[in-house]
């Protein structure tokens, strides 16, 4: 564990009576300072490893280290780690002034000192003057930063927070996207946030976790789990992706849909059977001939910066292509794509196996 670790999962494990476990054999570590994102769908475990940082549930089996002591069994209270919740929890009876105190007043300070706390801490949040505005006549990304307000005003090392943009409209969460990771910078405070949007998790993290069934899938940068997903799972949650099987022939080169092509992967055992992940992004119409693979379109929908266009190659293989350039449905067109667009995934390889490979060929 680095001096920078302020948090370290070790083999942590949560189950309740007989059911499966929530959390199986999960281990990690959390650096200060960081924008962290929990990435995954509903009820994979994401919200339970929320909770067994912030010391609101116990772990089953393992342990749970906050700057270097285990913490399984120490209280919420006692630990410096604040959550922001769904809902925002707000007090409705409360203004916002008092939102934002109520913790400083459970810790009897003085009302000076609270008073210039709670001030610094609206204004972080660009919540200046608003000290005496009621709950209720709030809008929802207010309301969010007076939530945020309340976390920081304690002073913690770690925020959590749980799902907090899901009530809000796209325009207004795209908004507080970018407010949260500015704000993260600013306070050089440890963020962790629940999602289940890969996009957001993409925009706001410094790393993503991948979590399916109770257990880590990948962790990483938004870069590289987006460009070197480890499984069918993480490439085909993050973002959009073709995914086809094939065959490694030998180092850099790989088959799939009847065809050799040069890639960048190396490493496999010849004649192995991969996954390829190709993204949408990655393919470029041509003409027929012109193209490493000829296809047949068969529907195309206008989003606005791009045409989505589906299509089909001669071995039944559905194909998502993203372009600039219309497509006319029923026609046939050529695909192009470099050796670097294809990714070669190894079926049941672990994140520690692929990232050994991957240093090889990078290295």
């Amino acid at each position: 564990m680095s001096d920078n670790t302020i948090i370290r999962f070790e083999q942590v494990t949560k189950q309740y009576d007989q059911d499966p476990a929530v959390l199986d054999n999960v281990s990690f570590e959390i650096e200060r300072g960081k924008f962290y994102t929990l990435l995954g769908p509903s009820g994979c475990g994401k919200t339970t490893i929320l909770r067994l940082i912030a010391g609101f549930t116990e772990p089953s089996a393992g342990d749970i280290y906050l700057n270097g002591n285990i913490v399984n069994h120490v209280p919420a209270n006692k630990r410096q780690v604040n959550t922001v919740f769904q809902d925002y929890a707000l007090f409705p009876h409360l203004n916002v002034f008092e939102n934002v105190a109520f913790g400083l007043r459970i810790k009897k300070l003085k009302n000076a000192e609270i008073k210039t706390k709670v001030q610094e801490a609206l204004r972080f949040v660009n919540l200046s003057g608003y000290e005496e505005r009621e709950i209720n006549e709030m809008s929802g990304g207010q309301r969010q930063r007076v939530a945020i307000a309340r976390a920081i005003v304690n002073e913690p090392e770690v925020i959590l927070l749980d799902e907090p943009l899901s009530a809000l409209d796209l325009k207004l969460r795209t908004e507080m996207q970018y407010e949260l990771r500015e704000l993260q910078r600013r306070l050089g405070i440890t963020f962790i946030f629940v999602t289940h949007d890969q996009e957001e998790a993409l925009a706001m993290s410094d790393e993503i976790f991948v979590i399916n069934k109770g257990r880590i899938q990948q962790s990483g940068t938004p870069t590289d789990i987006y460009d070197e997903p480890i499984n069918r799972f993480v490439a085909d949650f993050i973002g959009e992706s073709n995914i086809v099987e094939g065959k490694m022939i030998e180092d850099f080169k790989v088959e799939f849909a009847n065809k050799q092509f040069e890639c960048v992967d190396k490493g496999l055992h010849s004649n192995e059977p991969v996954e390829i992940v190709i993204r949408p992004e990655d393919l470029e119409i041509t003409r027929p001939e012109n193209g490493k693979l000829q296809v047949r379109v068969d529907s195309q929908l206008f989003r606005g910066v791009h045409y989505e266009i589906c299509c089909y190659d001669q071995s039944g293989n559905e194909w998502l292509v993203h372009s600039t350039k219309k497509a006319e449905v029923n026609s046939e067109i050529g695909l192009d794509f470099e050796p670097e667009a294809i990714h070669v995934m190894r079926f049941g390889e672990t994140e520690e196996e692929f990232d050994k490979r991957l240093e090889a060929y990078n290295g």
